[in-house]
C-alpha cells in the first residue's frame, strides 16, 4: 500500500496539473488537493475553472471545537470537515455568491470576510465604529441578559470576489433600519456611511446584480443603490418598485430574497407560521416567486423554475441549473432556517425550519436528516470557493 501510494505521489507535475484541471466540482478539486504535496501544488486556483456553477454546501454549526462540516446534497452525508478557529462561536453568514462569509464576534468588536475553504480572513472595521452603535458598548455591558437587542450587521453584499481581486466594495445594513448602511473598500480605516434617497423600512435582504446593489425592504419595496468610485466615492439610489398593496404578502410572518435566475431578477417570497408552542419559532408553509421589471417597476408571479433550483439561507439566496448536479431537484426552493430575529432569543437557536419547497405542488420535504440548531450560527448555504 505505501508503495503504491508513493506511485500516486510521484505522478508527473504537468499530469497532475492535467487531470486537476478536469475536476469541475470545487469540493472534489479541494479533496484532490489533499492528497499530497504533489496534488496540492498542481491545485492551484489557475487550474480550476473558478466560473464554473458550483452546488452549495450546507455549513453546520460549530460542536464547541475549531471545526466546520459541511453537508453535500450529491453526496448525501457530511463531505468536508475543516478546520475554522475562525469561525468559533461566531455569527457567520454568506456576503456573497463566491463563498465568502462575514464573521462577527458576539461582543460585536471583531468584523471580518473570512473563505472557509482556504482560511483566508480579511480584517473590517468593528461595528462600534459605525454611528448606530455609537455609545452601545458600554450600555450592553450594563444589560441584563433577557434585556439585550439584537444589535449585530444584518446584511452584507460584495461586488467582487476578494480571492481575485482588491477592487470590490463591501455594502452593509445593521440594526434593521434602511437609513443604517454603510460601505468599505480595500484600504479603507473605517466604515462610510451613507443614506437612500427614500425611505422605505428596514432592509430584508440584498444582491449584487448586473453592476449595482439591490435591496428588498421588510416591506416588499426594492431599490438600487450604485456606489461610485473615486477619492471621495458617492453614493447615488433609487427605488424601483414600490409596493403599494399591504395585502399583497399579508399570509404571515414573510422573508424577502432576492436572487439571479437565468439573468433575470427574482423576487422570493417565504411565509412562516407560529408552531403551536410559542417560543418554539416559525415554520416555512409557502413560497412565491416573482421577476422583476426594473423599467416598469412591476412584479409578475411565476410558478415554475424550468431546470432551475434556489437556494435559500442566511443573508441571502442563490440558483444553480439542476440537470448539472446529482441529488438536487428542479423547480424547487430549498431553504435553511433564517428567521433570524425570532431564533436569536430562543434558548437552542434556529435550525428547525430547513426544507425543500416543490414550487408546483407547494409540498415540502426534508433534505437534510439530522437537526442542527445554533443560537449564531444555524446551518446555511455556503458555495465552495478557493
Amino acid at each position: 500500500m505505501a508503495a503504491a501510494a508513493e506511485d500516486w505521489a510521484g505522478l508527473p507535475h504537468d499530469l497532475l496539473v492535467l487531470i486537476a484541471k478536469h475536476v469541475k466540482v470545487m469540493e472534489d478539486f479541494i479533496a484532490f488537493s489533499g492528497v499530497c504535496t504533489s496534488w496540492r501544488t498542481a491545485s492551484t486556483k489557475d487550474n480550476f475553472d473558478m466560473l464554473y456553477p458550483q452546488l452549495p454546501l450546507l455549513m453546520l454549526p460549530d460542536k464547541d471545537d475549531d471545526y466546520r462540516e459541511f453537508y453535500s446534497l450529491s453526496k448525501g452525508k457530511v463531505s468536508r470537515r475543516l478546520y475554522l478557529p475562525e469561525a468559533k462561536g461566531r455569527e457567520c453568514f454568506p456576503s456573497d455568491q463566491m463563498g465568502w462569509l462575514l464573521t462577527q464576534s458576539l461582543d460585536g468588536k471583531e468584523v471580518s470576510l473570512l473563505n472557509p475553504f482556504s482560511r483566508t480572513q480579511i480584517q473590517l472595521p468593528n461595528q462600534f465604529a459605525l454611528s448606530g452603535f455609537l455609545g452601545l458598548e458600554e450600555e450592553e455591558e450594563e444589560e441584563e441578559e433577557e434585556e439585550k437587542e439584537y444589535r449585530y450587521i444584518r446584511n452584507a453584499i460584495l461586488s467582487a470576489n476578494p480571492s481575485f481581486t482588491s477592487d470590490y466594495v463591501l455594502v452593509i445594513a445593521y440594526n434593521t433600519d434602511v437609513n443604517h448602511l454603510a460601505f468599505w473598500r480595500p484600504g479603507d480605516i473605517n466604515w462610510t456611511e451613507f443614506e437612500i434617497v427614500y425611505r422605505i423600512g428596514g432592509v430584508s435582504n440584498m444582491i449584487y446584480y448586473k453592476s449595482r446593489f439591490y435591496l428588498v425592504s421588510w416591506s416588499a419595496e426594492i431599490g438600487i443603490i450604485d456606489v461610485q468610485d473615486g477619492p471621495e466615492p458617492r453614493v447615488e439610489s433609487r427605488l424601483i418598485y414600490l409596493n403599494d398593496n399591504r395585502d399583497l404578502f399579508s399570509q404571515g410572518d414573510v422573508q424577502y430574497y432576492l436572487v439571479e435566475v437565468n439573468d433575470a431578477l427574482l423576487l422570493v417570497v417565504r411565509f412562516g407560521r407560529k408552531r403551536p408552542n410559542i417560543e418554539d419559532g416559525l415554520d416555512t408553509f409557502k413560497c412565491e416567486v416573482y421577476e422583476l421589471d426594473a423599467i416598469e417597476g412591476k412584479l409578475k408571479e411565476i410558478n415554475d423554475l424550468g431546470d432551475s433550483t434556489i437556494f435559500l439561507g442566511l443573508n441571502g439566496a442563490t440558483s444553480i441549473d439542476s440537470p448539472k448536479f446529482t441529488g438536487v431537484k428542479p423547480n424547487h426552493i430549498y431553504f435553511t432556517d433564517d428567521w433570524f430575529e425570532e431564533n436569536y432569543f430562543l434558548e437552542c437557536g434556529g435550525g428547525t425550519d430547513t426544507g425543500a419547497y416543490n414550487l408546483e405542488d407547494g409540498s415540502i420535504e426534508s433534505f437534510y436528516p439530522e437537526l442542527s440548531l445554533s443560537r449564531p450560527c444555524p446551518p446555511t448555504w455556503v458555495i465552495p470557493s478557493l
